[in-house]
């Protein structure tokens, strides 16, 4: 037993030399800290030998683990080229970016590229955070570094393309996103932004291609298909891009912006009939029903169908007001005017009704407006007077009425 421990203090001396030089070589702060635990337990176990005394076991276990558990595990970290210290900064950085702590992340992964000033990826990790606080240009920066130290790294390119997107250096985003796709061909987000920079540089033929390219490898991507439709009607093909609309609804039969590219198509091309049912598919999306509602009212004018036409108006200005005003303006519209401008006024008297705060205040006005005797409406010279809200809408139903 004597024997066995003596070989044991000097199995734990020798790990406290390993230790040592790691710290000489590394001046890594974690490597004194594990060396002081290790000198201790070193000293506990030669004291209780001299003495004669067989430590208990919790004495035991601080001991093993010091002296034979942490050296091992900083020799295997060795064996699998781990610093340590780099390695704990990066995930601290990693936990403060899920906890969208940037600024913290940002100096754990900064003490991380200070170890390891050649690893590409805490680079990338920086230049993340840098973009998360809207930092474009540090960020640039360690992309830049990121790609100089991996040249396969397809990210980096792609950010960097990003940011010179932004700044609109479209002939240098476009390189580097070449070289992203050169790297990694069916990184779809980088075909789908190499398309736009080269639209943005009317390259709509070179777009073309991009987008061909992507669907090879992306097939089932309906967003890919959608934008090569765009593509396509800037190009005027318009029968190639009902087909690429039709493919992205076919994959995504939500798809409403698809239905509306496809009511616009229909509506150049004068064929009404397709367009309504295109538009009244889009209109089932609250994003763009207003939108919708408003070219179905100029397709009902085009069809002479003015009553219907001043429906889908009411739909589109239900939804978004400002369509009173761009309806307005239209010279389309301009046999329903008179109704459109008697509904401005209606709708101008309600604003002031709600935003009264002051409750009394709101009630009175409401009691002078319903006893308000001359509404003064123009249209076609015509005065209407002494008419409620609701009548107004009704005189001009009557108008249309009689001009049927």
């Amino acid at each position: 037993m004597f024997i066995e421990r003596i070989v044991y203090s000097c199995l734990c001396l020798a790990l406290i030399a390993y230790t040592a030089n790691k710290y000489v070589k590394t001046e890594g702060t974690f490597y004194i800290v594990f060396l002081g635990f290790q000198v201790m337990s070193i000293l506990i176990q030669i004291s209780s030998l001299f003495k004669g005394v067989y430590p208990n076991y919790a004495i035991q276990a601080f001991i093993f683990i010091t002296s034979i558990l942490v050296p091992a595990f900083l020799f295997v970290l060795e064996y699998l080229n781990i610093d340590l210290e780099e390695f704990l900064a990066v995930k601290m950085g990693d936990i403060y970016t899920r906890r969208l702590q940037y600024n913290k992340a940002i100096e754990c992964y900064k003490k991380a590229a200070d170890r390891n000033p050649n690893n590409a990826s805490i680079f990338v990790k920086l230049a993340d955070s840098y973009n998360a606080i809207g930092d474009r240009r540090t960020a640039f920066d360690r992309f830049a570094k990121a790609v100089e130290l991996d040249r396969n790294d397809y990210k980096s390119y792609y950010e960097i393309g990003i940011i010179f997107n932004e700044l609109n250096k479209k002939s240098d985003a476009q390189v580097v996103l070449d070289n992203a796709l050169r790297i990694k061909p069916d990184f779809t987000p980088a075909s789908e932004l190499l398309a736009l920079v080269l639209c943005a540089q009317n390259k709509y033929d070179e777009a073309i291609h991009v987008y061909q390219d992507a669907i090879k490898y992306a097939p089932d991507n309906y967003q890919l298909y959608y934008s090569l439709g765009i593509v396509r009607t800037e190009l005027r093909d318009f029968n190639e891009a009902l087909d690429c609309y039709k493919k992205a609804i076919e994959l995504e039969p939500t798809l409403s912006e698809a239905y509306f590219s496809i009511g616009q198509i229909h509506l150049l091309k004068g064929e009404l009939d397709e367009a309504t049912e295109a538009f009244r598919s889009a209109a089932q999306s609250k994003e763009i029903a207003a939108k919708s509602y408003y070219q179905l009212a100029k397709i009902c004018i085009l069809k002479s169908s003015e009553i219907e036409a001043i429906s889908y108006i009411e739909y589109a200005i239900e939804i978004e007001p400002s369509y009173r005003y761009k309806a307005e303006k239209e010279p389309l519209f301009k046999d329903i005017k008179d109704y459109l401008t008697g509904v401005h006024m209606v709708s101008q008297a309600q604003m002031k009704l709600e935003k009264a705060i002051d409750e009394k205040v709101k009630k009175e006005y409401e009691h002078e407006y319903e006893k308000e005797e001359v509404v003064n409406v123009n249209m076609d010279d015509i005065e209407i007077q002494e008419v409620k809200e609701e009548e107004i809408e009704f005189n001009f139903m009557d108008k249309f009425n009689s001009n049927d």
